[in-house]
């Protein structure tokens, strides 16, 4: 019998660096791609970018509006005397509110009036609940409760009157309007 020799295999293990760095390369521009994929969209989604087709507009003058608050602002306004009105910008009645609304605004002799949206987050924790007892004129803020809708006038940083239910504060804007 014949020994056979043994020859040993050398193999040489490729556990070296090329593979690796081409791993870490292949999952950098991968990270990189996706960063720039949800950049580009965040862009559109804000309307920083726009896509299509380009005709030319004149972009209006950007106004800056005072009239809208939210809730607690009601007691820290400049004014001696002003109305704060509350309601939900959604409803169907509110182009009505807005009309009158606009209407006293115009006149030449009217106290501010600010609006409070009840359907926006900051302001649904003054927003009074079912069976939820509330002052009718609060002197704070941390009294302040409404239902939707509801003028308050404020005269020296407290409630002096109250407004409230669709035709009460319907009637009452009419008749600022008078």
């Amino acid at each position: 019998m014949q020994k056979k020799k043994k020859q040993k295999l050398n193999y040489e293990k490729s556990y070296g660096s090329d593979n690796e760095v081409l791993k870490i390369v292949k999952i950098l521009v991968g990270v990189i791609l996706f960063l720039v994929v949800f950049y580009f969209l965040a862009m559109l989604m804000t309307g920083e970018i726009k896509l299509g087709n380009k005709s030319k507009q004149e972009e209006a003058a950007t106004e800056i509006q005072y009239d809208e608050i939210l809730a607690g602002e009601t007691f820290t306004k400049n004014e001696s005397e002003y109305y704060v009105f509350y309601f939900n910008f959604s409803e169907n009645i509110a182009t009505t509110y807005l009309t009158y609304r606009d209407g006293y605004i115009g006149k030449t002799d009217h106290f501010p009036m600010y609006m409070v949206d009840l359907e926006k987050g900051f302001n649904t924790s003054y927003v009074t609940k079912e069976d939820e007892e509330r002052e009718e004129y609060p002197e704070n803020i941390d009294a302040l409760k409404v239902t939707s809708p509801t003028i308050l006038k404020i005269k020296d940083k407290k409630v002096v009157e109250r407004i409230e239910g669709k035709e009460e504060v319907k009637e009452f804007l009419k008749a600022l309007n008078s």
